[in-house]
């Protein structure tokens, strides 16, 4: 028999850890899928997901998960863990998984949030198991409900709160029309830009007058000349907001806004000082002054784990899951993409059995479907699957960790963004 390669050595097989995961998940089949549904049925706003948020809660309660209600303030979040007490249970590794359970104003699920309600519990209740039927100390799994927010910043608020410390590895999958294992999270920040200018009484020293509008036409200018040096992935998109209310009266201020995209920290930079240049350029013709100013959280371009990533991709073909309508590369912002920095995080879009769109009123109908949640256990099995590999293997989670470390430092702290200390909650 041929010698196995060192990384067919490390593919992770059917043990008996994962064989009682499996089988528990199979005995709560009904239950999970009920829990889908109603969450499908509910369709509630994000922020505003109060019965999702409830029925949740009272599940995980029922089934033995210690559970904080409203967690860190915020109203339709919680946080439940699994572990203290039990025989297999000790505070780390505590692996996360996360819930996320709100619908679109229009389009209902057309997200399909429901499903990742559906995954994250299927893994939590198999991963539950297995510290239940361990007879030593393995670790701690906890689930996070999510709120959403309106402008999709619900996670980067409630990392910032803290909501996620003490989670040494944080595991999702989103429902799709395509699949992708490892996703490129591009950057975003949206700044609101205001030119203050100067004026004289009656007219008085004209030559002393420095009108805000015009500054905020040559800034726009500027940047439309400078889009020539731009990577084709960079995206800078721009309105002006304010520039008075009458022709005969030149305004105290004006204002535009500026978003800008980039798939690496270091081009977020890059691009950011060259529309910084185009202000003061703009400033210092029209003899203004100006200020920057954010209008929603930042969201960071996402650091991956590819250890985690191949564990995924084992683990899931090991549970049937074909990878179909494969995609690489880059995705939108993702608030997650902030908790990559500070936690070792695998987030993937799985393929859910159909090509329509995510986001269309047709994808929400199939979000409610069998099909689909027949696809979204699978993807929770496979998670339960891959933090068993984590949990009972040192090897694994040193090779996640010094992974994590490295390719923070590589995409942050060598482009003078920030320290790895800084990253860490």
């Amino acid at each position: 028999m041929p010698k196995k390669k060192p990384e067919e050595e490390k593919e992770p097989i059917l043990t008996e850890e994962k064989k009682i995961a499996f089988t528990a998940i199979e005995q709560q089949l009904d239950e999970l899928n009920n829990i889908g549904k109603d969450i499908w049925r509910l369709r509630e706003k994000p922020g505003k997901e109060y019965k999702c948020h409830d029925r949740i809660v009272r599940f995980l309660k029922r089934k033995g998960f210690k559970v904080t209600e409203r967690f860190k303030g915020f109203k339709t979040s919680f946080r439940a863990e699994f572990g203290e007490g039990e025989v297999g249970g000790v505070e780390h590794p505590n692996i996360g998984f996360l819930c996320q359970y709100d619908a679109d104003d229009a389009t209902g699920h057309s997200r399909g949030h429901n499903l990742v309600t559906v995954v994250a519990l299927t893994a939590a209740l198999g991963l539950q198991t297995v510290i239940k039927f361990a007879t030593e100390p393995i670790g701690m799994v906890t689930v996070i409900g999510c709120s959403g927010h309106p402008d999709n910043i619900g996670k980067i608020l409630m990392f910032d709160e803290g909501c996620f410390k003490g989670i040494d590895f944080l595991l999702t999958a989103y429902p799709s029309h395509h699949t992708n294992i490892k996703p490129q999270f591009m950057g975003m920040q949206m700044n609101k830009v205001i030119f203050r200018g100067r004026s004289r009484p009656d007219g008085d020293r004209p030559w002393e007058v420095a009108n805000p509008v015009n500054a905020v036409v040559l800034a726009y200018q500027n940047i439309a000349a400078i889009r020539q040096q731009f990577k084709e992935d960079w995206v800078v998109k721009g309105i002006i907001c304010d520039g008075g209310s009458r022709a005969d009266v030149m305004p105290e201020f004006a204002s535009m806004e500026f978003m800008t995209k980039a798939p690496k920290p270091v081009e977020m930079k890059i691009v950011n000082e060259m529309l910084q240049r185009c202000y003061e350029a703009a400033a210092i013709a029209s003899g203004c002054r100006f200020e920057v100013d954010a209008t929603v959280k930042e969201f960071f371009c996402n650091v991956t784990c590819h250890r985690l990533v191949e564990l995924y991709k084992h683990n899931a073909a090991l549970m049937g899951f074909t990878f179909h309508n494969k995609k690489k590369g880059i995705e939108a912002p993702d608030d997650i993409a902030n908790l990559t920095t500070s936690v070792p995080t695998l987030k993937v879009f799985y393929y859910a059995g159909t090509s329509v769109e995510v986001g269309t009123d047709e994808f929400s109908r199939y979000a409610g479907s069998k099909e689909c949640e027949f696809m979204s256990i699978v993807q929770g099995k496979a998670l339960a699957m891959m933090a068993i590999d984590l949990m009972i293997s040192e090897e694994n989670m040193k090779e996640v960790f010094e992974e994590h470390q490295s390719e923070l430092v590589r995409l942050y702290e060598s482009a003078g963004i920030m320290t790895v200390e800084a990253s860490q909650q």
